[in-house]
């Protein structure tokens, strides 16, 4: 199916997914009642509905192959399948440990497909998992799991194109969950869970370890717990293919959209012309903010229990990391939308709803317009004069401006307003 088809395929398609979602935060009544009496049902139906049949849809009935990063997924899931050591036989730009998870239901089935099956039940379990920890303390917490199921980012980014990023939010709701069970000495079961989530996912994952290191109240046993599992593997890594185990850092050269350097490119290069050279050097300087920040958050939240504060402080990490590394994309929304529509959304303020329906809708147009108009690099405001451009770069605006929406909401969660002292 030729791109542009695609693109108006997936205009649709979002479009259907908003008057669904109008529906749904519309029926609260209806939701609470299915919440008691029968939510196990109406849970497989809705992932029947959005997930498993238009699957089948696309993929068996269409026939469409998988886009996005899944085609590289394969191309190391296949080496995996064949006994290839990962960063020395094969590319990666993931854990160690990813493409051999990702292999696994290759050996049911040989096709690229599968992998994006694969995302998608490890989404559902995530999404499972987060509803049942919801549930107790949100009356609406099946409403909130139509919603994230509708939204056209989840839908695109996960159905399409087989986005992992959400497995950030699996990692860190299990160690959520953990301190929830065992409030005064978590650090041990949290420091396992983290060290196998850097096994296992992204490098990237590492950017919630420093505001955690300040809330936690042992963190030097929560370091030690980590190191006990991540230098081993990292000194059999070392003594098997040297140095090249730091292959995913290579991946933070390239320049992406839509984040704070992408939209402040024109001024930037009023000073200083980026090339491939210095380009790394932006990332540093945006890793400085994307730890800075969430830290910061977490320092005034010290005195509060883990569990009050460490869903919001993931999504703070995370939009931070959107925000201010240069070589973060859009797609990156997806690890931590589902903890955004549950713990940072009111589905009954109607500016929520629309800046959530916002975001899902740049998301899935934004980077369409920017490839399809030459990935453009915005070096000098003259290039605005082009309406494509101009287009395209608004659509940056309107996404970045968002994520500080998000980064707000998160940081009022984190670090509730003081009260006024009186007189």
């Amino acid at each position: 199916m030729p791109i542009l088809t695609v693109f108006f395929v997936k205009l649709t398609l979002n479009l259907l997914l908003t008057i669904a979602i109008v529906w749904v935060v519309s029926k609260p009544t209806l939701f609470a009642q299915w919440q008691r009496d029968k939510d196990n049902l109406v849970l497989s139906a809705g992932f029947v509905l959005f997930r498993l049949l238009p699957w089948i849809g696309i993929f068996l009935v269409i026939g469409e192959d998988p886009r996005g990063d899944v085609p590289f997924f394969f191309y190391k899931a296949e080496a995996a399948k064949l006994g290839g050591f990962v960063y020395r036989d094969f590319w990666s730009y993931h854990a160690p440990l990813f493409a051999y998870l990702i292999s696994l239901p290759l050996w049911l089935w040989h096709n690229s497909r599968v992998i994006v099956l694969l995302m998608v039940v490890m989404e559902t379990l995530i999404l499972w998992l987060t509803y049942r920890t919801y549930k107790p303390e949100k009356t609406n917490a099946l409403q909130l799991t139509y919603v994230y199921w509708l939204l056209p980012a989840a839908f695109m980014y996960i159905l399409v194109d087989g986005q992992e990023e959400v497995w950030f939010w699996g990692a860190a709701l299990l160690m959520w969950r953990h301190t929830r069970r065992h409030p005064q000495d978590y650090e041990v079961g949290m420091g396992v869970l983290f060290a196998l989530a850097l096994l296992t996912i992204k490098v990237t994952f590492i950017f919630l370890l420093f505001p955690l290191l300040i809330i936690v109240k042992k963190p030097i046993k929560l370091l030690l717990t980590m190191a006990a599992i991540g230098l081993p593997v990292l000194a059999f890594l070392y003594w098997q293919i040297g140095d090249l185990f730091l292959m995913p850092i290579q991946h933070t050269e390239q320049l992406m959209t839509p984040n704070l350097f992408s939209i402040m490119r024109p001024v930037v290069e009023i000073f200083v012309t980026i090339n491939e050279q210095n380009s790394p050097l932006l990332n540093w300087f945006g890793l400085v903010f994307t730890i800075l920040i969430p830290s910061y958050m977490a320092y005034r939240s010290r005195s509060r229990p883990v569990a009050e504060t460490l869903p919001a402080l993931f999504v703070a990490t995370f939009v931070c990391m959107m925000i201010f590394q240069a070589s973060a994309p859009g797609a990156y929304l997806i690890a931590f939308l589902i903890t955004m529509v549950f713990e940072l959304i009111d589905v009954k303020n109607r500016w929520h709803v629309i800046i959530l329906l916002a975001l899902s809708w740049l998301t899935v147009v934004q980077p369409f317009v920017w490839v399809y108009s030459g990935q453009p690099s915005y070096v000098t405001f003259g290039m605005l004069g082009n309406p494509v451009y101009l287009f395209e770069y608004t659509l940056q605006l309107l996404n970045v401006a968002c994520f500080f929406w998000i980064l707000r909401r998160a940081y009022r969660h984190v670090v509730p307003p003081q009260p006024l002292a009186s007189a």
